[in-house]
C-alpha cells in the first residue's frame, strides 16, 4: 500500500485512463524526471484550478457527507492534470539542456527514462500526458503544501542551482527514485504472451491420477532393476567365488542409469528456457545509472547550450560555432576528454563527416556524450509530435 502517483500516456480522445496507459509509477514520493515535461505556465494553471476548487470545498470539509457534495467532485476533478504532448515535448526540449549541462551525470538514466516514454508516446496520433498525483496530496491534506512540493520539482528543471545537488544525488542513486517504476509498452505484450504460455503449460499438465500412475511405474522399474542387479551379483559370485568380480558386476549396470541421470539433468538445466522472474523484471524496470557518488553542480563552460552544442571551433570555418540539436544524430566518447559527433545529412551546412570536440577538463566525456544523446533523443521525440 501507499500513496501512489502515476504518469500515463493516452490519446486525446480517450474516455478513461486505464492500467495499460500507465508508463511510470511511484509509491510515496514524486519522481523528479517527470517534471521536465511541466512548464511554469502549466504548473500555474494547475495550481490556480486546484486552489479555486479548494476554496469552494473548504467550508464543508467538516461535514460528514462532504464526499457527496458537488464541490467535492469539482475538487477531485481539479487534480486531473493533462498536458498535450506537443506542450510537454516543447518544455522537455527546454528543460533537458539547462539541467544536463549542470548535472551531466544524470544523462544516462534520463535517456533510459526517455526511451521508455517514447514507447508509449509513439502509440498514439495525438498523445496526452496524464499526471495523477492526488494520492500524494494525502500526505498533507493542504493544497498549499502540496503545490509547494511540486513547485520545487519544477524548479529543478527551470533553474538548476548548486543547492539542488543533494536532491539529484539521492534520486540518481536509485533509478526508481529518479523516474519511478516503469515498463516499456513493448514489454507489456511480451509479459502478456508469457503469461498465456504459462497458463497453457499449466493446462497441458497431466491430471493428478496420471502423475501418480507415472510415479508408480518409475518405482516399479527401479525395484525390478535392483533385483536384477542383485541376481547378477549372486550369479557372478557363485561362478567365480570372487567377491570383487561380483561387486563389479553389480556396480557397472547400476552406474549406467545414475550417470545418464546426472548428464541429462545437467544438459536440461543448461538448455532449458526459464521465464523471467520478478527479480529479472524489476531489473529491467530499473533505470540504469552511472555511479552517482560525487554528484556535483558543474559551473564551468559547458558545450551544452539551450539551442545546440557549442563547438568552440572558431578557427575551423567548416564547423559552425553552434550545432543545433536537431542536426546531431549521436555522440560518442572516444577518450576521457574527447567526443565525436555524428551529424545528420539532412541538415546542411554542417559537414556530414564526424565532428571531434574536446570537453572541459572538469567533465567526463562519457557523461557529456550521454547528455548530448539524451537531448538529441528528446528533440527527435518532440519532432514526432508535429509529424
Amino acid at each position: 500500500m501507499g500513496n501512489r502517483t502515476f504518469l500515463s500516456v493516452a490519446n486525446a480522445d480517450a474516455q478513461s485512463i486505464d492500467y495499460e496507459h500507465i508508463a511510470f509509477e511511484t509509491n510515496n514520493f514524486l519522481a523528479p524526471v517527470w517534471f521536465c515535461l511541466v512548464s511554469r505556465e502549466q504548473f500555474q494553471r494547475y495550481g490556480e484550478r486546484l486552489m479555486e476548487a479548494w476554496s469552494r470545498i473548504r467550508p464543508h470539509m467538516d461535514e460528514p457527507d462532504v464526499e457527496t457534495l458537488p464541490e467535492w467532485e469539482s475538487f477531485s476533478d481539479a487534480f486531473e492534470w493533462q498536458i498535450p504532448w506537443s506542450e510537454a515535448a516543447e518544455q522537455m526540449r527546454l528543460s533537458l539542456p539547462r539541467t544536463l549541462a549542470r548535472y551531466p551525470m544524470l544523462a544516462a538514466p534520463v535517456q533510459v527514462w526517455l526511451d521508455t516514454l517514447s514507447t508509449h508516446v509513439r502509440l498514439y496520433p495525438d498523445p496526452v500526458i496524464h499526471l495523477e498525483l492526488s494520492q500524494y496530496f494525502s500526505f498533507s491534506d493542504d493544497p498549499v503544501l502540496y503545490l509547494k512540493d511540486i513547485e520545487e520539482y519544477v524548479s529543478l528543471w527551470q533553474s538548476p542551482h548548486p543547492s539542488q545537488a543533494k536532491v539529484w544525488q539521492e534520486a540518481a542513486e536509485s533509478g526508481y527514485r529518479l523516474g519511478g517504476k516503469h515498463l516499456p509498452w513493448r514489454e507489456h505484450e511480451a509479459v502478456e504472451a508469457e503469461h498465456v504460455m504459462e497458463t497453457k503449460a499449466a493446462q497441458s499438465e497431466p491430471p493428478t491420477s496420471a502423475k501418480r500412475s507415472s510415479k508408480w511405474r518409475q518405482e516399479f522399474y527401479i525395484w525390478l532393476f535392483t533385483i536384477l542387479c542383485a541376481a547378477l551379483f549372486l550369479i557372478v559370485y557363485v561362478k567365480t567365488s570372487s567377491f570383487w568380480l561380483a561387486s563389479l558386476g553389480f556396480l557397472v549396470p547400476v552406474s549406467v542409469p545414475v550417470l545418464w541421470h546426472i548428464l541429462f539433468e545437467r544438459s536440461g538445466n543448461t538448455f532449458s528456457h526459464r521465464p523471467k522472474t520478478d527479480a529479472a523484471l524489476e531489473k529491467n524496470n530499473s533505470l540504469s545509472s552511472s555511479d552517482a557518488s560525487g554528484m556535483e553542480h558543474f559551473d564551468g563552460n559547458s558545450l551544452i547550450a539551450a539551442d545546440g552544442l557549442q563547438t568552440g571551433s572558431e578557427e575551423d570555418p567548416s564547423i559552425p560555432t553552434l550545432i543545433p540539436w536537431p542536426q546531431i544524430t549521436q555522440a560518442e566518447a572516444i577518450s576521457s576528454h574527447e567526443i565525436v559527433l555524428t551529424i545528420s545529412a539532412d541538415h546542411p551546412p554542417v559537414p556530414v563527416a564526424p565532428v571531434h570536440l574536446r570537453v572541459d577538463g572538469q567533465l567526463s566525456a562519457k557523461d557529456t556524450a550521454s547528455a548530448i544523446n539524451a537531448i538529441a533523443l528528446a528533440y527527435q521525440m518532440a519532432a514526432s509530435a508535429y509529424d
